[in-house]
């Protein structure tokens, strides 16, 4: 245990803007993030939560994080449980645990995190002894279910609309032994709180849903995730790290929220809308806050950084201050003049693009808006500034995908390196075209719902062709992803509660994924390799984001058509896909 106390230690001499209270007469709140410090303090939502609720004075939050790889073997030891980092207490000794889960890929961690805090894994055996454990993050409203009979509730939505009303309900209602009493008053009174134990699940023969519905009357239908009003100060870091992370010693700045491009397989493109934007001036305001005036970089995060409305201004004030500043997402229809001059001022060495396709046709199914001249010149447009490695995103296994879109991905490569080639060898500056191939995997609350997942045998033939074509062209490489870690991904996507089965075998059992697979009464195939019908109950319909599934099925439509649909930057009294009339406090620009 002293081991893992000392790692702790080290980590808080490490940061800056770290919070250190005492206990005495406060709720404790402990903050897990299931996976590396390394990721987790990279992670603004996570950041955000836990300074949010540090700023009330009756709370007490800290952070708990999945061991690093080399404090794995310390949890062997019948008497190492999971501690937090800034007083290295037991999980188990905390009022309420809050996993904060970004990717489905840590659900195993999660329930991993639970065993190691010894608490039971089911919220059917905890009693009034055990911390409630609950989890937000953006999986908990896309898809909470798998999860369910795990966590004692969901905050479906984003967190600044539950830091107040929840710890006020908590203040006032102190959980007693009578546990599920308390967390049906839970959700009766606090808007998005889906507690999973009031609602049940029932099945066709044929194994799909039938209903899924409240088991007592009052409770309602569907849970309506909240969305946040984002006029104060953007999200920014708050802890800062001199190592440890990927952005250390960098100052994060969220500059938006949502996406009104459309891309039909970008679940965080449907459920973060209505697109969102601070201003320039809260922007800035957050980028030269008194307290990370030390951090030398900046990094400003969005959706797409590029659509930001100010975004010149934005880039013109970092720039004159001579900060070093890197942007999280770029589109190539949309690099800015001012987005280039800070990136070469900040030295950068490579920005990566994502045509997602190869061929124009298949941009067009997915809505993405680009073609293979925009690609290109945007190609040369980085290289003619000094950029000297372009990266270059690509999915496989996209719906309607043939071998000649394959085939495209080496075409359009070929021709970005030839164009790149020619561009550097003006200003002296050949690099490399890094070329990164991803399996599609379908999202909830997309256009792509309802369609089945590539089968693995049709993927790996892709990436072999791949691989074998490009390995001919010099200065290009090649990476791509394990089809089969996809198809566990796109499990976990798109399954309801017994789909659990399997995360719990995983970990309890410490099966493979493959052996678990096995084990289970239903074929893990039925929730992947099988396309849905239009009318089909989703088990993440439990969910209200204001988004018509009659909007979604007509945009799935227009994929197969290869129909493009505009994208929604002027979203002032628009109705198309029902959100901003159901959140009309959030439209505004």
């Amino acid at each position: 245990m002293w081991k893992l106390k000392r790692a702790h230690k080290r980590r808080l001499e490490r940061e800056k803007g770290v919070v250190i209270k005492d206990w005495g007469g406060k709720f404790s709140a402990g903050l897990v993030f299931p996976n590396k410090y390394y990721l987790g303090m990279s992670n603004l939502g996570f950041q955000r939560m836990y300074y949010l609720f540090n700023s009330l004075e009756f709370v007490v939050c800290e952070r708990f994080f999945y061991p690093d790889p080399e404090e794995l073997p310390w949890f062997n030891h019948k008497d190492v449980v999971l501690l937090s980092v800034e007083s290295q207490r037991p999980a188990r000794d905390f009022d309420i645990l809050l996993f904060s889960v970004p990717f489905e890929s840590d659900y195993t961690n999660v329930l991993q995190m639970l065993l190691w805090s010894k608490i039971p894994l089911h919220h059917k055996d905890r009693d009034y002894h055990h911390p409630i454990v609950s989890m937000g993050g953006v999986t908990a409203f896309l898809n909470p279910d798998v999860l369910a009979n795990y966590m004692d509730f969901f905050f479906v939505g984003e967190g600044e609309k539950f830091w107040k009303s929840f710890w006020e309900f908590f203040r006032e209602n102190v959980p007693t032994g009578e546990r599920d009493k308390w967390l049906k008053n839970l959700a009766l009174n606090v808007p998005g709180i889906y507690v999973p134990s009031l609602y049940e699940q029932l099945y066709h023969s044929d194994g799909t849903i039938l209903a899924h519905r409240p088991v007592e009357s009052g409770l309602p239908e569907t849970i309506r995730a909240q969305k946040a009003d984002i006029s104060s100060l953007p999200v920014a870091s708050t802890v800062v790290t001199t190592s440890d992370t990927e952005f250390s010693s960098t100052r994060l700045v969220e500059i938006g929220r949502g996406c009104g491009r459309g891309c039909r397989f970008c679940a965080a493109g449907y459920v973060y809308r209505p697109p969102r934007y601070y201003s320039s001036d809260q922007v800035l305001s957050a980028c030269f806050s008194d307290s990370v005036s030390e951090v030398p970089r900046i990094g400003l995060v969005s959706a797409a950084v590029g659509d930001h409305p100010e975004i010149d201004l934005i880039c013109n004030e970092l720039m004159m201050r001579q900060y070093e500043v890197s942007f999280s997402s770029l589109r190539a229809d949309n690099i800015k003049d001012s987005i280039v001059k800070l990136l070469v001022s900040g030295k950068h060495q490579a920005v990566a693009i994502a045509p997602e396709a190869g061929s124009d046709r298949l941009r067009r199914v997915v809505n993405k808006h680009l073609t293979d001249e925009q690609i290109c010149e945007a190609a040369v447009k980085l290289t003619m500034a000094g950029i000297r490695h372009l990266k270059l995103y690509f999915m496989i296994g996209l719906p309607t995908e043939t071998q000649d879109d394959i085939e495209a991905i080496v075409k359009l490569v070929k021709r970005v390196k030839h164009e790149v080639l020619k561009a550097a060898k003006g200003v002296g500056n050949l690099g490399e075209v890094i070329v990164s191939a991803n399996t599609f995997v379908p999202k909830p609350f997309t256009a792509f719902q309802w369609v089945a997942f590539n089968d693995l045998k049709s993927l790996k033939n892709k990436i072999k062709f791949l691989r074998k074509a490009l390995a001919k062209v010099s200065n290009v490489r090649f990476h791509s992803d394990l089809p089969k870690w996809s198809y566990v991904q796109a499990l976990l996507s798109r399954g309801d509660r017994r789909v659990g089965a399997f995360v719990e075998l995983v970990v309890v059992k410490k099966m493979s994924w493959q052996t678990a697979m096995k084990q289970t009464a239903v074929n893990p195939d039925f929730w992947v390799y099988r396309e849905r019908n239009r009318e089909e109950i989703f088990p993440w319909d439990i969910i209200d984001h204001g988004i018509k599934k009659s909007f979604l099925w007509e945009e799935y439509e227009k994929a197969l058509q290869g129909v493009e649909t505009p994208a929604c930057h002027d979203i002032t009294g628009c109705k198309r896909c029902g959100v901003c009339p159901s959140y009309p406090d959030l439209v505004y620009r």
